[in-house]
């Protein structure tokens, strides 16, 4: 199967259903009163963490994801049936962002963790929802709200307990195959690798998540090579094994190289615990490499092997285990306390209570700009008495006239807010 880590997708909630009209007209109640239903709420867009799943390749082709609309509402006071809600699997280590504002919106870090990408639309209300007292018949009604849309990125950092770093035939691939159940593509070229490899190496508490990082070269910070594309996937491990290479000339300075770019790339990435793993001792002139690396990185965790012939592989796993089990003493404690909170986080629906509102002239016409007025009028429809005064009351909460008048309007000078004509009283 391809291997898909990003991709862009126009998210859109569904619209809420209109509320109508509607009388009772039944034997024995000629009349009956309102009867109008509300309209079903719009269904949302909920991206769900999946353990199950490792990729974005059944995303590859989703340009757009539309919720259902709400059903309108029904006579007999009868509701619109609500909208369902989508689902978007992602995996586990998988990042949000809304690609207008480059805001990060949501880290998928937990199986089954939810997140409200997009609120469907909030069903309209019928006529009887607005009888009372004063109005046993009331011609007020509304149409649905539209729901949200949004325009993300969904991007894959995998979430590893330990990431394996290093130049390309570094000796990774073989490496990850010894230390756990991955079958990686091995061969004696550069770039054998291409996508990043998973796979769990057996602790008798833990299993233990170990990722093989295709091959990084110098300049990946400015995404030369493979670049950005797989950087990015060592953020969240929490140790790096640095494999080395024992046949090449100057082991140390491969070792510098990759560090270097690290750095560049982002300075915390230092901050990771790293245990450099001197691959290929099987080799000639090995020892003697090794010696004089050992020397050059003073104060580093530093282990010869051979992922080869499977020479010190124990050792090494002893060392990762133990390396695992500081960190989970200092740092897994708050991811656990993290864990704990809320599975289903909603995000921000938009403030519509802001009255203010702007205006220009423009060939003696006054232009009116309001989020405030322009909701209402979407949900207000002007084809009753009841919902026109309705209106009206809306445009007095913003003061509309009296701001007008006091920059220069007059009694019956038009105004117009998304293009309808309105008058001033």
């Amino acid at each position: 199967m391809q291997f898909v880590d990003k991709c862009k997708i126009l998210i859109k909630a569904g619209n809420g259903g209109n509320g109508i009209v509607a009388w009772r007209r039944e034997a024995h109640y000629p009349e009956g009163g309102p009867a109008g239903g509300d309209g079903g709420n719009g269904g949302n867009v909920i991206i769900i963490g999946d353990e199950n799943t490792n990729s974005l390749f059944h995303l590859r082709y989703a340009k757009k994801i539309i919720a259902q609309n709400g059903q309108n509402g029904q006579p007999k006071n009868c509701f619109g049936k609500d909208g369902k809600d989508i689902y978007i699997k992602v995996p586990l280590g998988s990042q949000i962002s809304d690609i207008k504002s480059k805001k990060i919106l949501f880290d998928v870090m937990y199986n089954h963790q939810e997140f409200v990408l997009a609120h469907g639309g909030k069903g309209g209300h019928g006529n009887s929802f607005f009888k009372s007292s004063r109005n046993k018949a009331p011609t007020l009604y509304e149409n649905g709200d539209k729901g949200e849309e949004i325009f993300i990125q969904i991007e894959l950092k995998y979430i590893a307990d330990v990431g394996l770093i290093g130049l390309p035939n570094a000796g990774k691939s073989t490496l990850i195959s010894c230390l756990t159940n991955a079958k990686p593509k091995i061969a004696n070229y550069q770039f054998t690798t291409l996508n990043p490899i998973l796979g769990v190496m057996n602790d008798k508490e833990n299993n233990i998540i170990i990722a093989d990082i295709p091959g990084l070269i110098k300049g990946a910070s400015q995404n030369k090579g493979l670049g950005f594309e797989f950087l990015k996937h060592i953020e969240r491990c929490h140790l790096l094994l640095h494999i080395v290479s024992l046949e090449e000339n100057n082991a140390y300075e491969a070792y510098k190289t990759i560090n270097n770019e690290l750095q560049k790339y982002d300075k915390k990435l230092m901050n990771k615990m790293q245990l450099i793993v001197a691959n290929k001792n099987d080799l000639n002139g090995a020892t003697e490499q090794f010696k004089q690396l050992k020397m050059q990185v003073v104060n580093k965790d530093l282990i010869s092997i051979s992922a080869l012939k499977k020479q010190n592989i124990s050792l090494l796993k002893e060392l990762i285990i133990k390396k695992l089990k500081k960190f989970n003493c200092s740092q897994r404690k708050k991811i656990n306390q993290k864990k704990s909170d809320s599975m289903i986080i909603k995000s921000e629906q938009k403030n519509l209570l802001n009255t203010n509102f702007t205006f220009v002239k423009n060939d003696g016409k006054w232009i009116i700009h309001s989020d405030y007025l322009s909701y209402w009028l979407a949900k207000i429809p002007l084809d009753t008495k009841d919902n026109i005064y309705r209106f009206k009351e809306k445009m007095n909460n913003c003061q509309v006239d009296e701001i007008l008048k006091n920059n220069g309007a007059k009694v019956k000078d038009s105004f117009f807010i998304d293009g309808i004509e309105f008058e001033i009283e």
